[in-house]
């Protein structure tokens, strides 16, 4: 697909000035413009897009390095249609900084940065449906102290706003930050309306207004060089006016104009309900009607038998599409021409007009669909891939569940695609899991193969044997072996416990008098193992469920798997680690963190198997083969972050890395090691946070596991507003 056009720098008497489509205005002085690809979002596995649009890739080199200190960066884009801005930060030591720009307003970029070392290039990232080439405001000024100081007000005030008791809490990290070296940001966030609900704000801010934009939606459907025909697939079992409306106000309000609506009803009504949405704007020329089956699955049959175009896209009844919907579902097709399913996000709308209930997915998670289907109400398939599967199957519970699983396992994971924007409104909230479901029954095939237990340790001598007395106790599952790795531990207490274990065949202690270096300590142990998987586990973890080594095991031994995580829970009761999300603070966080351990979590995903980007190495399994074939831990990163980078690199090598809610223990975090204030462990820390950034780069913005509508802020799976 053609690139935009954006233009060059260009001097002009004493000013500089960005010419874009012919058009001027003010840009940073001392800036040169460098242009590069045509960029999008996704194209990876798993995938995801949130903008179908060509992007931009602006690359702003200063004439000379630009020192360090605080600076303010402002972007404002015409508001029609929606954008997103990442920025990278290139610095002449090679470090580098990768942002998403925060919203102060709708396609209006605000932030404060305090950079360290001479920045040498601002690359920007520009993505979405607004009108990229047209920018009202771009600055780049530094900022002295009164500007720093008004930043961080109004940083506070934003915080307080949003979450009073927590603005303490927020304040004391800001400030801890602030002393420490790196580059850091700050931003102002979107002005919240008094009285206005979280997500009447991301709807102003965030939301696509097509009925608004209509114009510039125009402009990008002219964009497309060869539009499918889709056929919506809707069934309506009575002449209901709710129904009806929302059915025909689905199709005849598209801006995109190559559909057809193939309906399926009883006969006796076929009559009634083919003038009732011919009445509401649906053309003759563009309904086809069959009539209604037995079942669903024969139903969907019919509908697929009689369906003409490219793409079928089934609808639930009530269900409405909002009027972009197929433009943006066309657009994904064509700039990704192997895809074979499209699935987006969606909310809830009342008859009032009100929205509510957002469901803001993941991308493509195997695992998750196995255990329900979050794939939702809007899910744009290739048909004549659908009808090579036979369609809909009457015996399965749920056809569209069951087509689904059958459709993923046909195709490559790249062919799936998660279109992460709202483009239909669910009369009802799509099914989730409504109660902890039983643990699955898991049977590995052949003998239980033999896991290895790392344990890293040094003294805590009470720790540690609750530690292994809970393993030795409540483990059901028999054939594994605990390493004890010895740090050098000096207390009686600790040498006592060894002497009483040293009769038992099935530990083994392996002294390492060292300074500590988590990621060493493990792989040391890892080449004694006699395993075929590894259990790395820190010492203050308790086992409280006997099959806890089982469930992990049997899906540790999967082909397609690499890290296995458990569910851990802080002693009272509540959620210290369901999985990690790529980007919290900033590298990596603990989503839902702090929620109670029966919460059902946001979209039921603390009840279900699911893949994430990473698991916490407090209790992680990996066969032995996958550890061997990464090189294990990075033993640069001593104390933070080696689980995530391990997992990062094991996801990168092409495997799931997964987490589960039937392996249950408790976490007594952090009573062994201590916390890290000390000059010399912040130091290392922000060598470790610095590896991160550098290492990993612009993938630390998007954990395909989570929504970019999703806060970074906090690990409750809240809002993004700013």
């Amino acid at each position: 697909m053609p690139m935009a056009e954006f233009g060059v720098f260009c001097a002009e008497s004493d000013r500089e000035y960005l010419v874009l489509d012919g058009s001027r205005f003010p840009a940073p002085a001392g800036f040169r413009l460098v242009s590069t690809d045509e960029i999008r979002e996704g194209g990876g596995t798993p995938a995801r897009v949130i903008h179908p649009d060509p992007g931009l890739k602006l690359a702003l080199a200063p004439d000379r390095a630009m020192p360090g200190g605080w600076y303010q960066f402002e972007l404002q884009l015409l508001p029609e249609g929606l954008v997103d801005v990442v920025a990278q930060f290139s610095f002449a030591d090679d470090r580098v900084l990768w942002l998403r720009l925060p919203l102060f307003g709708r396609n209006h970029f605000l932030a404060h940065f305090r950079l360290e070392g001479a920045l040498q290039c601002l690359t920007l990232v520009i993505t979405g449906s607004g009108r990229l080439t047209d920018p009202t405001v771009c600055r780049f000024v530094r900022i002295g102290l009164r500007g720093q100081l008004t930043a961080a007000l109004r940083r506070g005030v934003d915080i307080f706003r949003r979450d009073g008791l927590g603005v303490f809490a927020s304040g004391l990290n800001y400030l801890w930050r602030l002393t420490r070296p790196g580059s850091i940001a700050i931003s102002r966030g979107s002005a919240a309306k008094g009285g206005e609900a979280p997500y009447d704000t991301w709807i102003r801010i965030f939301d696509e207004a097509p009925e608004r934009d209509r114009a510039r939606h125009e402009e990008r459907l002219a964009t497309l060089t060869q539009p499918p025909l889709m056929s919506v697939l809707a069934e309506l079992s009575a002449a209901a006016p709710l129904a009806l409306d929302r059915l025909a106000r689905s199709v005849a309000e598209q801006i995109y104009p190559a559909w057809e609506l193939v309906l399926a009803a009883p006969v006796a009504l076929q009559g009634e309900i083919g003038a009732a949405l011919a009445a509401r704007g649906v053309e003759a020329d563009r309904l086809r009607m069959v009539n209604a089956g037995a079942n669903r699955a024969e139903t969907l049959n019919m509908l697929l038998a009689v369906s003409q175009g490219e793409f079928v896209l089934p609808l639930a009844e009530r269900a409405l599409l909002r009027p972009h919907a197929l433009l943006d579902l066309a657009l994904a097709a064509e700039g990704y021409p192997s895809v074979e399913l499209i699935y987006t996000d969606e909310d809830r709308i009342d008859q009032a007009g009100h929205r509510s209930d957002w469901r803001f997915k993941p991308a493509w998670s195997p695992d998750l669909l196995q255990a329900w289907d979050y794939v939702g109400q809007v899910t744009l398939m290739r048909r004549e891939t659908v009808r090579s599967l036979g369609g809909g199957r009457p015996e399965a519970p749920s056809p569209e569940h069951d087509l689904l699983l059958r459709l993923t396992k046909k195709i490559e994971p790249r062919g799936i695609m998660h279109l992460a924007k709202i483009l239909v409104h669910a009369a009802v909230a799509p099914d989730m899991p409504a109660r902890t479901p039983a643990a699955p029954v898991r049977n590995l095939p052949g003998p239980r193969p033999r896991v290895s237990l790392i344990i890293p340790t040094r003294d805590n001598a009470e720790v540690l044997a609750t530690c292994i007395r809970s393993i030795r106790a409540r483990t059901r599952y028999d054939n594994y072996e605990i390493i004890i790795v010895d740090n050098g531990s000096v207390e009686q207490k600790t040498r006592r416990l060894f002497a009483e274990w040293s009769s038992d065949a099935s530990i083994r202690i392996l002294p390492m008098a060292e300074p500590f270096n988590f990621s060493r300590l493990n792989n040391a142990a890892a080449r004694e193992a006699t395993g075929d998987i590894l259990g790395l586990v820190n010492n203050d973890v308790e086992a409280t469920h006997e099959d806890w080594l089982a469930e992990m095991a049997v899906l540790a031994m999967r082909p397609d798997v690499g890290c296995v995580g458990a569910k851990l829970l802080y002693p009272d009761g509540r959620i210290q680690h369901a999985g990690i999300v790529i980007g919290l603070g900033g590298v990596a966080g603990h989503g839902h963190r702090f929620a109670r351990g029966n919460d059902p979590g946001y979209l039921g995903r603390l009840r279900t198997v699911q893949n994430v980007s990473a698991v916490t190495a407090a209790c992680l399994l990996v066969r032995k083969q996958v550890f061997d074939q990464v090189n294990g831990l990075d033993e640069s990163l001593t104390v933070a972050f080696n689980d995530v980078d391990f997992c990062l690199r094991v996801r990168a090598a092409g495997y799931l890395n997964v987490w589960t809610p039937f392996a249950e223990l408790t976490h007594h975090e952090s009573a062994s090691r201590g916390r890290d204030l000390t000059p010399s462990k912040a130091r290392r820390f922000a060598s470790e946070y610095a590896t991160m950034q550098r290492r990993w780069g612009a993938a630390l913005l998007r954990d395909p596991y989570y929504s970019p509508h999703l806060t970074y802020d906090r690990e409750d799976f809240s809002l993004r507003l700013r």
